[in-house]
């Protein structure tokens, strides 16, 4: 950093003060929503959810170590295991399971509704599993004059198959919450 001239002294200002300088004029940062702050959230849990991994407690946690919390409410039955992680302000509550069935990751938001939850997975499925197949269910008319929008994403390849989807807490219904879950067909 080219040293700067201030008053007084010896005419310099050092590179940490420039720094600290340049920080403190910056412009706070935008205001975020919290159907934003949702999304962003949502959009992580998905990816960390599709993580297939065979060390299941290292995949339990990658959600610490990108900043989701865990309560102590964390449950261990015979051999089957469930976690469940918040994200900040509560934007996203995460519940993943293991044991003697295969991993199942569920993700619910308050804060999103489901026809934006599915538009967050036609982002984010494509690339993590190209070879699926999408479909969709259109619900009631919501407040927004259109019908909810419901989209599952299916792997093709095997009749017990891996799926991600959405709903709504209620169905495929706009009622401004979301559900997106990840296990197999049975």
């Amino acid at each position: 950093m080219t040293p700067v001239k201030r008053m007084g002294g010896n005419g310099r200002i050092t590179g940490q003060m420039g720094l600290a300088l340049t920080l403190l004029a910056a412009s706070p940062a935008p205001a975020q929503t919290m159907a934003e702050a949702a999304w962003a959230n949502m959009a992580v849990a998905v990816q960390l959810c599709e993580i297939r991994t065979s060390d299941l407690d290292a995949w339990a946690q990658s959600f610490r170590n990108t900043g989701f919390s865990e309560p102590s409410d964390r449950s261990d039955v015979a051999e089957y295991i469930t976690h469940r992680f918040t994200a900040p302000a509560q934007t996203v509550v995460v519940d993943i399971s293991y044991g003697e069935t295969p991993e199942e990751c569920h993700l619910h938001s308050a804060y999103l509704d489901v026809t934006l939850a599915s538009h967050l997975l036609d982002e984010l499925i494509p690339k993590l599993h190209p070879t699926y197949v999408r479909k969709v269910t259109n619900g009631e008319v919501g407040p927004s004059g259109q019908p909810a929008l419901c989209v599952s994403y299916e792997d093709p390849s095997t009749p017990i198959g891996h799926v991600v989807g959405a709903s709504s807490e209620q169905g495929c219904v706009d009622d401004g919450t979301s559900r997106i879950y990840s296990s197999y067909r049975f």
